[in-house]
């Protein structure tokens, strides 16, 4: 009997915080066809609608900050879970990313609005973007009909992405002092992309900032394993993680294949270590070997040859997109990822397309299906003819001794020399002079000798003299 197929999600054992990315669906339809006949609940001055998302400790609903005046704001509203309200270490979190989403005001981050606390719940209101995350993008294109993402396109996007981290990372407190922010979780799931177009950052729930009063627990990872930086698993962290974090991201949305991605965290965190990385045209036929060295560079392991700021990184990816032969805007951004969607996905591998439309933190459970049994049906063959008289036995041709494989030399304790050094065929250069020491010999044997017969008078000296002043 067949078994049909079935794909069962189930939630992690560990609480996580609710990104912004899971309450900000791809919905076809325009903003003003919001259905409104749901009866709302009230949330102090918020009008709470339909659920977006909910996590581990928090949930957000789409609501409306209605003022005394009548004015009506659309919002993100991101609530606490009751459980998570009572733990100090998760209101502190919750805390600390509404205070820093407040201090961002920059076109590519996601805006926060209002935090407080109502009826012993802790809520935050923040921007809310409708449109597709970039790793909804990048799993359509992986599994739809559009192809690759077109190369300006991706371009612009790590353009604007680059714009956001520069604001983040320069970012000063009111004495001007820097506060060397760092996001930490630079991924494609963290980046929207809106219906006018920008690429918008979000999620700074795990970011690190100096003068944060919570340190990381020693041997915690924040962030997802096959973005963070090699250093940040050994302990080092500045802001470069979030380069290196870009870089993959850059390489990912380029190449159109998971670049670090392993069976386990600990093969991930293996690979993120050790394996060498492709450049992007290999995948990609149309990247320049520029665009290969700006990627490269993001994802140098040494943090010292990699971009130093994300303004550099920005100012590589501007010169070559004015390269390219079409200049890449908002709208043009945003007409492509709207034909994206509208296209048939491909239909030969219904599994990858689970899958990929799964969140990395779901694990899933599959059942294959069993093949029926047949019994085979038996079929009545003729007799066989009589076989025919073998021919007879061809004289065999001489054994020829085959060389063994030449070994390679050993050294002293069994350890396989290094195959020699290519050198240049004698016929190429000139042969090396050999200097011999006899005419110095010669030399210095007639001296003594000369010496030793003007001593002992066998050569008169005086004669000698006058004939060479001849």
């Amino acid at each position: 009997m067949k078994r049909p197929a079935t794909i069962e999600r189930a939630s992690t054992l560990r609480p996580r915080a609710l990104s912004l990315a899971e309450t900000s669906p791809y919905r076809r339809t325009s903003a003003s066809s919001i259905d409104e006949s749901t009866t709302p609940s009230e949330f102090g001055p918020y009008l709470v609608y339909e659920q977006l998302g909910e996590g581990g400790m928090a949930h957000v609903h789409r609501a409306e900050l209605v003022s005394p005046s009548g004015l009506r704001k659309q919002v993100a509203l991101k609530r606490l879970n009751t459980d998570a309200c009572e733990d100090p270490a998760l209101v502190a979190s919750f805390v600390h990313e509404a205070q820093l989403a407040a201090r961002l005001h920059h076109p590519n981050i996601v805006q926060a609005y209002d935090l407080g606390k109502i009826d012993d719940t802790y809520y935050m209101a923040m921007e809310l973007v409708p449109g597709p995350t970039l790793w909804q993008v990048m799993t359509l294109v992986r599994n739809g009909g559009a192809g690759a993402v077109p190369l300006p396109i991706a371009l612009e996007i790590l353009i604007q992405i680059c714009d956001a981290l520069d604001h983040v990372h320069s970012l000063c407190d009111e004495g001007g002092k820097p506060l060397d922010l760092i996001h930490r979780d630079v991924s494609p799931a963290n980046i929207i992309i809106s219906r006018t177009g920008a690429a918008k950052l979000i999620d700074f729930g795990i970011a690190k900032a100096r003068s944060a009063r919570h340190t990381t627990q020693a041997g915690v990872i924040k962030g997802k394993h096959g973005y963070v930086a090699p250093e940040y698993t050994y302990g080092h962290l500045d802001q470069r993680v979030d380069l290196f974090a870009l870089g993959v991201v850059a390489h990912e949305l380029i190449s159109g294949r998971r670049l670090f991605l392993g069976d386990t965290d600990y093969a991930t965190i293996a690979n993120v270590r050790h394996l060498p990385v492709p450049p992007p045209s290999r995948f990609a036929p149309g990247v320049s070997p520029a665009l290969d060295t700006i990627v490269l560079t993001a994802l140098e392991r040494e943090p010292g040859m990699r971009w130093q700021s994300a303004g550099a990184m920005r100012a590589a990816l501007v010169d070559e997109a004015r390269k390219q032969p079409v200049a890449i805007s908002g709208p043009q951004i945003r007409d492509w990822v709207e034909w994206a969607f509208q296209q048939t996905p491909r239909r030969d591998s219904s599994v990858d397309r689970c899958l990929d439309g799964l969140d990395p933190s779901i694990s899933i459970v599959i059942e294959i299906e069993e093949p029926e049994l047949r019994v085979p049906q038996v079929i009545e063959r003729a007799p066989e003819p009589p076989p025919l008289p073998e021919p007879p036995a061809l004289p065999e041709p001489p054994a020829i001794q085959a060389k063994k494989p030449a070994q390679p030399r050993k050294l002293r304790h069994g350890i396989p020399a290094r195959a020699p050094r290519w050198r240049a065929p004698t016929r190429w250069i000139s042969p090396p002079r050999r200097r011999s020491a006899a005419p110095v010999l010669i030399l210095l044997a007639l001296f003594a000798f000369g010496m030793l017969a003007a001593d002992q008078g066998w050569i008169d000296v005086e004669r000698l003299r006058a004939l060479l002043t001849l």
